[in-house]
């Protein structure tokens, strides 16, 4: 685990770093914090665009009083295509052979031009089976990344997404925060432009199905925009009064709510499981209500998942107390 790296997550709106490990059942945070960046960072492909992405990036570092250099690097789900597959008790090589064999299914874009990384989640042995998860990138994307993290003046260690690091960080702290006690569940990370659905298996709190789709906390705040003829900044600050009575946003709150719904649906029927509860993570904590407007259309508890109970108490965790659902990724991708 992370000692001699810290967690850079390089997201679509904000840069965020967690310097942290594991002590016990405890989490031990020594350093976190996040800056507002340019939302066209993944869009744009030009020099000058990693340049100000890296001079963001170096400002945060200095500000945290950060040393070490070398970084482990978790980029948005909405650019990386994961999928959970059973396969063969093959080793490394023969896996990712095999997987690119029959990559055409699942990833839409040229084997040429993709990078697939895969992580072992369980070994079947009685079966001689393994549960994997496999994350495909653009290689320009990849490239792009390292750059932009060169530039800033570090190395980086690994680049994984969104989804790996978070179900890294529910195998490591999911059971001492209580997660499984009641039942099935799923977490929604709820990105700047899109969100992701995990399922994870009750019984090991483990991965085993995922979906992305286009409604992030971005759209909300558009929606507001529009209907109520606002700029951005109060338009950020009514989502965080916003009362489910309000119609202003009822629309893509429902879409929102039937794409849930659809997920929850498919992953019940093939697991046999109910769903007990719904963990929201990332910029939900900046849409207060609604964990309240889930648990009352789905008719499941939905609720922000936040991790200050198990973590060792500093001003920095103090300071971050209320939006530590923002850095769950950030926080996994210390746990390699």
């Amino acid at each position: 685990m992370a000692d001699s790296f810290f967690c850079l997550d390089v997201g679509e709106n904000l840069v965020k770093i967690v310097d942290a490990k594991k002590n016990g059942n405890a989490i031990d945070i020594n350093t976190i914090g996040y800056i507002d960046t340019d939302t066209t960072f993944y869009a744009a492909d030009n020099e000058k665009n990693i340049h100000d992405e890296a001079a963001v990036i170096s400002k945060l570092v200095t500000s945290l009083k950060i040393t070490k250099k070398n970084v482990s690097v978790v980029i948005p789900d909405a650019f990386t295509y994961s999928q959970i597959l059973l396969m063969p008790f093959l080793n490394e090589k023969e896996l990712i052979s095999a997987i690119k064999y029959q990559a055409d299914q699942f990833i839409p874009m040229p084997i040429d031009e993709t990078n697939i990384d895969i992580e072992i989640l369980q070994e079947f042995n009685t079966e001689k089976k393994l549960l994997v998860l496999m994350v495909a990138s653009p290689k320009k994307l990849v490239d792009k990344v390292q750059r932009l993290i060169e530039s800033a003046g570090l190395l980086p260690d690994s680049i994984e997404n969104e989804l790996s690091a978070s179900a890294r960080f529910v195998a490591e702290s999911g059971k001492i925060l209580g997660m499984a006690s009641g039942g099935a569940y799923l977490i929604a990370n709820i990105g700047w432009r899109s969100t992701s659905l995990y399922y994870f298996d009750p019984t090991m709190l483990l991965l085993t199905q995922t979906h992305n789709f286009k409604i992030g906390y971005e759209l909300f705040i558009k929606e507001i925009q529009i209907n109520a003829n606002t700029d951005i900044q109060k338009a950020i600050e009514a989502l965080k009064v916003y009362d489910k009575q309000n119609a202003i946003i009822a629309p893509i709150l429902n879409e929102f709510s039937t794409e849930l719904g659809r997920f929850i649906t498919l992953v019940s029927e093939k697991n046999h499981a109910q769903i007990k509860q719904i963990f929201l993570i990332n910029e939900a904590f900046r849409f207060p209500s609604l964990p309240a407007y889930l648990t009352g259309s789905l008719s499941i508890p939905a609720k922000v998942l936040n991790p200050y109970t198990i973590c060792q108490k500093n001003n920095l965790v103090e300071t971050h107390k209320n939006e530590l659902s923002l850095f769950i990724p950030a926080i996994g991708g210390n746990f390699r």
